[in-house]
């Protein structure tokens, strides 16, 4: 029997691994690990670069005492253009016929240039007057090659390639759950994502992350961005910590990332058929900042829980040294769960 596909998040500042074993319907975690990324990481053309790349992919592979070499792979959200669109109730064969001609119509970028897929989410009862909902998804065939490139010459094979989003929904929702609101904040940039069922609906990327936290600090205490980062994750949003000082200008920033999570919610309360959204996942590596959570559940008057997609993993092994970074590795873990 083979080994189970790993999952590998090549993000813009870290390079996320995980492999997951799943058997019976119990989960465990066989390994996880990271590393830097290069200085442009997938945004180079170079291929001396892209060789740079593959080869730190190539030793976090070895590192991190992966079995196999399949994997599943995320491209980055920012790099992909996601919309949900209503369309007359159609049948497969004619969704199938009219789909390149209905996506040029949302999709801002040549047809020609991009790989698209569907995905039919909701499709009203049969005689009724009710709009079937499709996901379109459409990603540049250059930055496709790029990432096909990278994990050859990494010696790995490739059996997924799919967008944060759908890993995210796969990692942190179930078949059960309520709509949720994941927003995944990363280094440059943060994701929000509409999730249902395990599947994601909608998704839009903002271009904002902890390295806007970070030198905003550096600018207001004249701080290295070493210490500056040390004081972030040391005192974030916490009023009682150094005065407030550093939740003080911090704030400003945040109250922009709770704008854009309350137009998502927005968006979620008026085209995702009546269902009801009080929930807020966050995760990926900013959302470790102290006092988050209860700034987000102050502005929102929504819950906001931070993801833990190992929840209903098996509770011994290498799960209980790294507890709590599971968000962290939430897109990694996503992937490792494809099947």
């Amino acid at each position: 029997m083979s080994a189970q596909i790993f999952g590998l998040d090549i993000g813009r500042s870290l390079i996320k691994i995980a492999q997951v074993k799943v058997s019976g319907g119990k989960k465990e975690l066989v390994t996880v690990g990271n590393t830097p990324s290069t200085k442009d990481g997938l945004k180079t053309e170079s291929r001396p670069q892209l060789k740079e790349l593959s080869e730190i992919v190539k030793t976090l592979v070895k590192n991190s005492r992966i079995e196999g070499n399949r994997c599943a792979v995320s491209i980055v959200e920012a790099q992909t253009v996601t919309r949900l669109v209503e369309l007359p109730n159609l049948t497969d064969k004619e969704l199938s016929s009219a789909i390149n001609w209905e996506a040029d119509q949302y999709i801002p970028l040549p047809l020609k240039d991009v790989n698209l897929q569907y995905k039919v989410v909701f499709r009203p009862q049969p005689g009724t007057n009710g709009k079937m909902q499709v996901l379109l998804i459409a990603a540049p065939k250059r930055v496709v090659d790029k990432y096909l490139e990278v994990v050859k010459m990494a010696g790995l094979e490739l059996c997924a390639l799919e967008t944060e989003s759908s890993s995210l929904a796969r990692a942190l929702t179930t078949a059960y759950d309520p709509l949720s609101l994941m927003v995944s904040i990363g280094a440059v940039s943060t994701e929000m994502i509409l999730a249902k069922g395990g599947n994601a609906y909608f998704s839009r990327s903002v271009a904002s992350g902890g390295q806007a936290l970070t030198k905003t600090i550096m600018s207001e205490f004249s701080l290295s961005e070493k210490q500056a980062e040390e004081y972030k994750m040391a005192y974030g949003l916490l009023e009682d910590k150094l005065s407030g000082k550093i939740a003080a200008v911090l704030k400003p920033v945040l109250d922009i990332l709770v704008g854009e999570i309350l137009k998502a919610v927005e968006y979620g309360r008026t085209h995702m058929q009546g269902d009801l959204l009080t929930r807020v996942i966050i995760c990926g590596g900013g959302a470790y900042l102290p006092g988050l959570c209860e700034f987000i559940t102050e502005k929102t008057s929504m819950e906001v829980i931070l993801a833990d997609p190992w929840a209903d993993f098996s509770k011994n092994g290498l799960i209980l040294k790294v507890p709590g970074q599971g968000s962290f590795y939430s897109v990694a873990t996503g992937l490792a769960l494809r099947t």
